[in-house]
C-alpha cells in the first residue's frame, strides 16, 4: 500500500463519526493537546525504521549498504525482527499481556501511517493474530511535512525516565548526535529526553570516542560494534578529559599528549576484547598510585608490551 492510498484509507476512518473511541494528551508544538484516538488498521501502519529503539542496527546495516525500504514486505520483516530483537524477554512478557487485555496504551501515527510511537507494539499486535488495528492519535502531518516537531515528540516519548530503561544504552548516545546535528540545541535535547545538560554534553563527549573508536577499527557507522561496552566508553572519556593538556596530577610525572594518544589507543584494543569492570578501570582509572598511567615505570612497561604482542595479531 503506498503513501497516498495510506492517507486516503486513514483519513477516511478519522472522518467517520463512529470511529473516534478514545483521546490522548500529546505534547504538540509546545503545548499540551489532547487529540482524539482511533482504530487503524495495522495494513495501513508502516515501522519507522530510525526508531530511537532500533537506531543502532538500521544504521550499522545501512553503513554496510543494506538499505532497508519500511514500506516493502522484506523491510517490514526485517524491522520486525530488530524490534524483538531488542529485547526478546520484555517483549514476550508483553506479548502475552497483549493476548489477555489488549493494547492498553495508545500509539501515535503521522497521517500517513508512520508509527511515531508504538513500533514495538505495533509489532507485537501482529504477533498476536488476535487483532488487526493499531490504537493510535493520528498526527496532522507526515514525517517529511514537520521532521522537526515529530522528532521532538518520539523523543520525549522514547527516551523519557519511564521508556529508556528498555533501550539499546547505545540508542540514547546516537540519538544525542542526531539531533545535534539537526542544530537542536543541548538546551533543546536535555529538554526532550529528560536529562540535565551536564548529562547531554557527557554523551556527546562519550559519542565522539565511539566514533574514534569505529574510525579505528575501520567500523564506521556500525554502531552494533559498540554493544555491551558503554562502561569501558564512559570510563575513557573521562580519562582523556583528564590527562588532555599534561597537567593532571592523576598522571605519572612528565606525561606528553602523545602518551595520551598512547592511552586511548592501547584503551580501545582492551574494548574490543571486551575487558571490563577492575580489569579495564586500572589502566588509568583514579588515584595516581591505583592505575598504569600513574606509574612512568610501569606504564612504559605495560604499554611496550602491549604494542610489542598486539601488532602481530593486528597484522
Amino acid at each position: 500500500m503506498n503513501k497516498d492510498i495510506r492517507i486516503q484509507k486513514i483519513n477516511d476512518i478519522i472522518s467517520r463519526a463512529d470511529s473516534f473511541f478514545s483521546s490522548q494528551e500529546i505534547p504538540w508544538q509546545d503545548e499540551l493537546q489532547t487529540m482524539p484516538a482511533y482504530k487503524i488498521p495495522l495494513i495501513c501502519l508502516v515501522y519507522n525504521k530510525y526508531n530511537g529503539r532500533i537506531l543502532s542496527r538500521t544504521k550499522s546495516l545501512e553503513s554496510q549498504k543494506q538499505p532497508i525500504d519500511a514500506e516493502s514486505e522484506e523491510g517490514k520483516k526485517l524491522i520486525e525482527k530488530l524490534l524483538w530483537d531488542s529485547n526478546p524477554s520484555r517483549n514476550k512478557k508483553t506479548l502475552e499481556s497483549l493476548k489477555k487485555l489488549g493494547q492498553e496504551k495508545i500509539g501515535i501515527i503521522t497521517k500517513d501511517g508512520i508509527i511515531i510511537d508504538g513500533n514495538r507494539r505495533a509489532m507485537l499486535l501482529a504477533k498476536t493474530g488476535q487483532n488487526d488495528y493499531f490504537k493510535a492519535v493520528v498526527l496532522p502531518v507526515t514525517l517529511e511535512e514537520n521532521p522537526l516537531e515529530i522528532e521532538k515528540l518520539e523523543t520525549s516519548f522514547q527516551m523519557g525516565e519511564d521508556e529508556k530503561l528498555g533501550y539499546n544504552p547505545i540508542e540514547k548516545y546516537l540519538k544525542v548526535k542526531g539531533l545535534e546535528q539537526r542544530n537542536v540545541s543541548i538546551e533543546k535535547i536535555a529538554d526532550w529526553m529528560g536529562e540535565t545538560e551536564g548529562k547531554i554534553e557527557e554523551y556527546k563527549n562519550v559519542m565522539k570516542i565511539m566514533d574514534d573508536y569505529l574510525e579505528y577499527l575501520n567500523y564506521q557507522g556500525i554502531y552494533t560494534q559498540l554493544d555491551g561496552r558503554e562502561d569501558q566508553f564512559i570510563n575513557l572519556t573521562k580519562w582523556l578529559d583528564t590527562f588532555r593538556g599534561e597537567t593532571s596530577s592523576k598522571g605519572f610525572d612528565g606525561y606528553k599528549s602523545s602518551d595520551v594518544d598512547d592511552l586511548m589507543i592501547i584503551a580501545f584494543d582492551y574494548i574490543r576484547a571486551k575487558y571490563e569492570g577492575k580489569q579495564f578501570r586500572i589502566i588509568a582509572d583514579g588515584l595516581k598510585e591505583n592505575h598504569f598511567f600513574g606509574n612512568k615505570i610501569i606504564w612504559n612497561d605495560f604499554k611496550n608490551c602491549h604494542f610489542k604482542n598486539i601488532q602481530p595479531i593486528l597484522d
